[in-house]
């Protein structure tokens, strides 16, 4: 129902989660990171793909144009830039600073057209109440021009519930609910610390050990997660669906207490 992977701490380009190695039909999830002065190129072939700056600086070229010059000192204490690419783009990265880069893909017709997204393109918002207080970045929402996929990071307050009350996206159900499936990727502030991260349904229930550089599956069933006092959690998220709707669905236990 859900399967744990880890990021290892090394340099280079790492194809972390794929429809083959997990239980998920879309989503690929892929972690890139290099030194100062160093170069990545790429092609995304037959994937819509985004990418997320995590931490550092560096420069983005589409084919052989620059789309942007991106810098974040890392994902607790400033927002992201990302990039959208259609399939068969060929893009490079010129890395400045010692940088990780996040990439995430699955399968496209090709619609779309390739775009730098910025700050001020994004959504920010502070949802919860006491115990599950977190702030909310949409990268690209469902209204953004992708054709499967949504994406966004979700931080947590020190020792808050996140991803909370517990809900699900895996059943169309419209208009209760969409299927789409998903994955975390978390960061955790101090990075010593952990997180608990429970994946349930009428047919499973597992339990997860949150670390920093963890990464989760979520092919369906509820996924809230706790984070240890005096530490904080970061997650981003990445969904995929035919439908490309965001349309949780609370389960009934849990409805009393809000969103």
């Amino acid at each position: 129902m859900a399967k744990k992977f880890s990021v290892e701490d090394i340099e280079g380009y790492q194809q972390v989660v794929t429809p083959e190695n997990s239980d998920l039909g879309k989503i690929n999830f892929s972690v890139l990171r290099k030194g100062e002065k160093s170069e990545y190129k790429g092609m995304t072939d037959g994937n819509e793909t985004v990418f997320v700056l995590t931490e550092g600086r560096m420069r983005f070229f589409t084919g052989s144009q620059l789309t942007a010059e991106m810098s974040r000192r890392n994902v607790f204490s400033e927002p992201p830039t990302a990039v959208y690419l259609p399939p068969y783009t060929s893009y490079s990265i010129e890395f400045i600073d010692k940088t990780e880069v996040c990439l995430a893909s699955c399968k496209a017709r090709g619609l779309q057209k390739a775009r730098l997204i910025e700050s001020s393109d994004m959504t920010f918002s502070r949802k919860g109440e006491d115990g599950y207080f977190r702030n909310l970045t949409e990268i690209m929402n469902q209204d953004f021009p992708s054709e499967k996929i949504i994406v966004g990071e979700t931080i947590s307050d020190p020792g808050s519930w996140v991803s909370y009350p517990p809900h699900k996206h895996d059943t169309d159900n419209h208009p209760e609910e969409v299927s789409m499936e998903e994955l975390y990727f978390f960061k955790v502030n101090p990075r010593t610390g952990f997180g608990m991260m429970r994946v349930f349904s009428d047919t499973g229930d597992d339990v997860f050990v949150v670390r920093n550089n963890a990464l989760v599956t979520i092919p369906g069933g509820y996924h809230p997660i706790s984070v240890a006092p005096g530490h904080q959690v970061y997650y981003l998220w990445i969904m995929a669906g035919e439908n490309k709707k965001l349309v949780p669905y609370i389960h009934p236990d849990f409805r009393f207490v809000g969103k």
